[in-house]
């Protein structure tokens, strides 16, 4: 193989890792109805991570009380063998998701549900799932 040849070639394995990094973009939410959770927003190296519930909390003054502060969390991603690795924007690690596709559906997997997957070769319940294309 001469040198232009490899040049091609590496081109090619550069441009199918960013081709398949583009699959997994999107909006991740949970695969049932779900009264509480978490949302995950993949998009160009950047991540929107954010929690939702149904139930609400009111203080002594009547106002609504934020069940989630913190969230939504921002920062930026990476994908390595499949561990998506979430860092906030102030550097910490916000977290490391697994992803698990399987015909025309694309998971992201907390470790104790990457586990449950490996052990029982079936999604859990609830997984956050890829949506349609925004």
């Amino acid at each position: 193989m001469n040198a232009k040849e490899t040049a091609l070639l590496c081109s090619l394995a550069i441009a199918a890792g960013c081709a398949a990094d583009t699959n997994i973009a999107g909006t991740y939410t949970p695969s049932c109805i779900a009264f509480e959770g978490n949302t995950i927003k993949l998009s160009d190296s950047r991540f929107t991570w954010d929690k939702f519930t149904d139930e609400v909390s009111i203080d002594e003054d009547g106002n609504e009380i934020d069940p989630f502060p913190g969230f939504p969390v921002r920062g930026s991603y990476v994908v390595e063998d499949d561990v998506v690795r979430l860092t906030t924007d102030v550097g910490e690690l916000a977290g490391e998701m697994h992803l698990v596709r399987r015909p025309g559906q694309v998971y992201l997997l907390t470790a104790a549900e990457f586990e449950a997957w490996e052990r029982d070769g079936s999604v859990p319940a609830c997984a956050l799932l890829l949506g349609p294309a925004d």
